[in-house]
């Protein structure tokens, strides 16, 4: 079984995890009940024991792939996380950037007001909602300003964006799987000695 995304790696690894661990449980129980039959019928405990260290070899083989699959998917989940992290701190860091750049938005548009321009309504209101008493102030100064000109908005260049940012799992579980992990392709009888 060949598979591509991290996302597909992780699916596949838990039901090769998955089928190993139950098969080795059901060789466990086996092994658990030809100990009690030995126990229960001794003229036969000879056939029961060796039913039960057969069933033993079994279930530690099992045991054994099954946890080779799960360390395996712990570490396509600490790559799932990184990649996801990673995306993380990449929206973060663009959100960020958008902040400071509205920020010096509102400061040009104070800076404007000040000087006796005249701003956009929508300008005046985006600082307005970002700080009142900043705005009064801009407002104030405003008035004793002797030229006004007219300026255009800081905003109007700026594409309404209504695109929604990726989710970093679904970005990490679309990431290549890496190669050389365990077989996918085993089956319990590939493992198990009793079979």
């Amino acid at each position: 079984m060949k598979v591509t995304t991290l996302g597909e790696a992780g699916k596949a690894y838990y039901q090769q995890y998955h089928k190993f661990s139950q098969a080795a449980h059901e060789k466990r129980m086996a092994k658990e009940e030809a100990e009690k039959n030995a126990r229960l019928f001794p003229h036969e405990a000879d056939k029961f024991n060796e039913e039960a260290a057969t069933l033993e070899l079994s279930y530690n083989a099992l045991e054994k792939q099954a946890q080779e699959y799960m360390e395996y998917q712990g570490e396509l989940a600490e790559l799932i996380a990184g990649y996801a992290n990673m995306k993380v701190a990449e929206q973060q860091s663009d959100a960020a950037e958008q902040s400071a750049a509205e920020e010096m938005k509102i400061m040009e548009t104070a800076r404007r007001i000040m000087k006796g321009d005249i701003v956009p309504p929508q300008d005046e209101e985006r600082l307005m909602k970002y700080n009142f008493k900043l705005y009064m102030a801009a407002k104030n100064m405003a008035i004793m300003a002797k030229e006004h000109e007219e300026d255009e908005s800081l905003w109007d260049d700026e594409e309404k964006s209504t695109e929604e940012q990726e989710d970093p799992i679904d970005f990490a579980n679309a990431q290549p799987a890496p190669e050389g992990g365990p077989s996918l392709d085993l089956e319990v009888s590939d493992v198990d000695p009793s079979e």
